[in-house]
């Protein structure tokens, strides 16, 4: 595999585990809204008739009170970048080979060893882009952490700034240097210094 083939499958493995993070903050806040605490009951007066229910009348805000208290006017906001994400990836992952109800990073994820150099890298930037999309929602950092006391195996580059890839089964991980954008399987630049960490 090329390096930009490494490059789409890190950034897939990476958006996947931004996905199931959105996904579960997405189900938290439903499960807040519908088994939250219901000591704090919304008012439902009627500010004109001073009545809990509705009579019909013209101008009674009553339930509009009611159905801004069960169904606020925003969508939560994990749920909606899930499902922006989504429908950008779906027309794409439609176009792959995959199972039928194959989730769509998946389905492209095992396309990517079959694609070309230049398919791979468009892909790992579209990946990317997505994945930063879902992670400023999340509010937290790359799925990467730096890699210490080990130089860049590039040729010409020799840069202490390596970064082991965290998302994803260990032996699908990834090495990249911040410095020259080089990217290497995991086991062969770690096997390469005998037992690092």
């Amino acid at each position: 595999m090329t390096p930009h083939h490494l490059h789409a499958v890190a950034a897939a493995w990476s958006l996947q585990a931004a996905l199931a993070q959105l996904e579960q903050r997405a189900k938290d806040a439903i499960a807040d809204a519908v088994h939250g605490d219901r000591d704090g009951d919304v008012p439902l007066h009627s500010p004109a008739w001073g009545r809990r229910t509705a009579l019909g009348g013209h101008g009674d805000p009553t339930a509009n009170h009611a159905l801004g208290a069960w169904a606020p006017q925003r969508p939560d906001p994990y749920a909606a970048a899930l499902g922006d994400i989504l429908r950008t990836l779906d027309p794409i992952a439609g176009l792959l080979p995959g199972a039928p109800g194959m989730d769509p990073v998946t389905r492209i994820r095992h396309a990517v060893p079959q694609m070309s150099a230049l398919a791979a890298e468009r892909t790992a930037a579209a990946l990317r882009r997505l994945d930063e999309s879902a992670r400023r929602t999340l509010r937290t950092g790359p799925a990467r952490q730096p890699l210490t006391g080990i130089a860049c195996p590039a040729p010409g580059c020799g840069q202490r700034r390596l970064e082991v890839t965290t998302a994803g089964p260990e032996d699908a991980r990834a090495v990249a240097c911040a410095a020259c954008d080089g990217i290497w399987p995991r086991a062969a630049v770690l096997g390469a210094v005998g037992g690092a960490r």
